[in-house]
């Protein structure tokens, strides 16, 4: 009688299928995140048509948009009584009630600002201003979470900062955008057409660490104060910004200088760190960088200004994801586009206007 002998896998047909799952494992991976992906930005999209009803149920009931940051008498503090010179109630507060949020809303004290003179969350409203609200919240942003963070930031247009967010400056009138401080617009002030014109687009949180830029002085042209492009004197030194053509040289000037010629500052990046709050960097961009420009990779810059500056008060605060290619965007009629990173600048600034009077083709983006 014969005994069968039974052999098992030789070393070789042992690495030959180790090698063979390895490269099935290669091939789905790919395929797998791309897949997870894709999921992550129709849940971003879906979230922006969600703002997009909120915007015009809002409009619906009021006749124009919410500001970007409406005030009244707000104050830091009751006791000693602290008045506020510059936090504002953002558009997304003011928009909780449209996207199912209306115990959120009801339990906001609009009596005091959002935020205390620190930075710190205001004590009158408890741990309102902390909860995170997650239709503000892109799946593909990493830091998107942390705190009460918001990925989707409403434009003000090609204005370059500052006057646009201080509501005692009252001097708005050069922002062209659709948010702005103290002041309302509507579908019949957007005459370049509701469809050409950005309402709200995504915007990275930033990561906390210090990764903005200080001017360290000298003559160089700055973009510091409103839509007006500044030397370090701090006077004018050139006409207004009112679209995506006149003085655009300057600015882009301004940036290069900004990231070229002055050092990095150790200031913290607090993009949309505060929901609540109406000001650039936390819920309201600008549109003179295009989207992931790679060229300006800092959160904001200012000029003339110590260590002590902030970013919440940069200049420059563009549009970003980690979708790749683009940003998903919603327009002022409600509709949501991806808007490529390859985008024309002078396309992208005329979107970014409301009254600019530029012509654009939907199929130019």
């Amino acid at each position: 009688m014969s005994l069968r002998v039974r052999r098992g896998f030789t070393l070789i047909e042992l690495l030959v299928v180790i090698a063979i799952i390895a490269v099935l494992i290669a091939l789905l991976l790919p395929a797998v995140q791309s897949a997870r992906e894709a999921a992550r930005r129709a849940q971003c999209t879906n979230n922006l048509k969600q703002i997009g009803l909120a915007l015009h149920n809002y409009h619906t009931s009021s006749n124009v948009f919410a500001m970007g940051g409406s005030r009244s008498n707000r104050v830091y503090q009751a006791s000693p009584t602290t008045y506020d010179d510059w936090t504002t109630w953002s558009a997304h507060a003011m928009m909780l009630p449209y996207i199912e949020q209306a115990p959120l809303y009801n339990a906001i004290n609009f009596n005091f600002s959002p935020e205390e003179s620190d930075g710190t969350p205001n004590a009158a409203q408890g741990t309102v201003v902390l909860a995170i609200v997650n239709g503000f919240l892109c799946p593909s942003d990493s830091n998107a979470g942390r705190r009460n963070t918001n990925s989707y930031h409403g434009s003000y247009g090609t204005t370059t900062n500052s006057n646009v967010f201080y509501p005692n400056d009252n001097n708005n009138a050069g922002c062209n955008g659709l948010f702005t401080v103290m002041q309302s617009y509507g579908v019949k002030d957007c005459t370049d057409g509701s469809s050409n014109t950005i309402a709200f687009a995504e915007a990275l949180t930033g990561n906390g660490q210090g990764n903005g830029r200080i001017g360290g002085g000298g003559n160089a042209p700055s973009l510091y104060r409103g839509n007006v492009v500044m030397p370090a004197s701090g006077e004018p030194a050139n006409a207004r910004v009112y679209n995506g053509s006149s003085q655009m040289a300057a600015v882009m000037a301004g940036l290069q200088a900004c990231a070229t010629s002055f050092v990095a500052g150790n200031i913290a990046d607090h993009r949309g760190w505060r929901w609540a709050d109406g000001t650039s960097g936390f819920t309201m961009f600008n549109t003179i960088q295009t989207p992931n420009d790679s060229q300006f990779r800092f959160g904001g810059c200012r000029f003339g200004c110590g260590a002590g500056c902030n970013m919440d008060s940069g200049f420059s605060y563009s549009a970003s994801s980690n979708h790749s290619g683009g940003v998903n965007t919603l327009l002022a009629d409600g509709s949501v586009r991806f808007v490529k990173d390859s985008i024309s600048r002078p396309i992208w600034w005329g979107l970014g206007t409301r009254d600019g009077g530029e012509v654009i083709s939907s199929d130019s983006y």
